[in-house]
């Protein structure tokens, strides 16, 4: 549309003026035109009154049309441009990386009595938690502990304090520090509880999801999800948040990349990352 525009712009540009002289014929026996009428000076044409108001009516004048090109953004329009380069926030699954060398295997924490602190799910189900007291984890075999770890069967993430200081700083509001004895170890780690539960997983983007109904016996997860594979969530449901739980799948820890990057620099073993956000852009 714009190139068609262009060209009839030209054409009237370029046609010939009524007044060129090779559009000028002499009339048929070679007499010489009559006397053109002279010319009116803008003046006298401002002068003479127009038809309209001789009789007594007037019309407005058209409002000028302004010409946008096919494309263009016209000025003062309202239409959002994105910004050259923006790209969606990414988040990962962090998790144990069980091909760590000489990784160990923590047990549940435990209390003073060596007894399993409520259920086995107290510490990742994506809410806060009473301060249980002290706590402990075994570890008779006197193994190294890896700077982040899942232990027990509630995988409980237990990290060095390093990494707890990482968490401590970039999401304060997403997670709650439970300081956990390590036989053998002279400083205290730490449980990572994230206090978040968000819905957020992006059925459609994900492989496979299968949710819980109510013929299988369990009446109190209908409609969470039996089984997720190839996780994805949807990041602009998650908000300002850095570190929590997907609701209905919350055995899975999500971080953003903002601390993803700053526990990579600190040289965390053990931690493995899994992107769950489209990384294609």
């Amino acid at each position: 549309m714009f190139r068609r525009l262009t060209n009839a712009l030209r054409r009237l540009w370029l046609r010939p003026s009524e007044s060129s002289p090779s559009d000028r014929q002499s009339p048929p026996g070679g007499s010489e035109p009559a006397a053109a009428a002279p010319r009116r000076s803008r003046a006298s044409v401002a002068e003479e009154p127009s038809p309209q108001a001789r009789h007594g009516t007037s019309r407005p004048r058209r409002p000028a049309v302004r010409i946008v090109a096919h494309g263009a953004t016209p000025h003062g329009s309202k239409r959002k441009v994105l910004r050259a380069g923006a790209t969606a926030a990414r988040f990962y699954d962090l998790h144990d990386d069980f091909r760590a060398p000489g990784r160990w295997e923590p047990g549940d924490p435990l209390d003073l009595k060596d007894k399993v602190v409520g259920d086995v799910w107290m510490f990742t189900a994506g809410r806060p938690v009473d301060p249980p007291g002290p706590l402990h984890i075994p570890n008779e075999i006197r193994a190294a502990p890896l700077d982040f770890s899942l232990a027990g069967a509630g995988l409980t993430p237990v990290v060095h304090p390093r990494v707890a200081a990482v968490f401590a700083r970039l999401a304060p509001e997403d997670v709650q520090l439970i300081p956990v004895h390590i036989e053998g170890q002279p400083k205290p780690y730490f449980l990572v509880v994230a206090t978040r539960l968000i819905r957020c997983v992006d059925e459609a983007a994900c492989l496979e999801v299968q949710h819980y109904g109510p013929g299988d016996g369990v009446p109190a997860r209908v409609g969470q999800y039996r089984s997720v594979r190839g996780l994805r969530i949807d990041p602009t449901q998650v908000g300002r948040a850095r570190v929590f739980r997907p609701w209905g799948w919350p055995v899975t820890l999500v971080v953003s990349e903002v601390v993803k990057e700053a526990l990579e620099k600190e040289g965390v073993t053990g931690a493995r990352f899994t992107p769950v956000t489209d990384t294609r852009h």
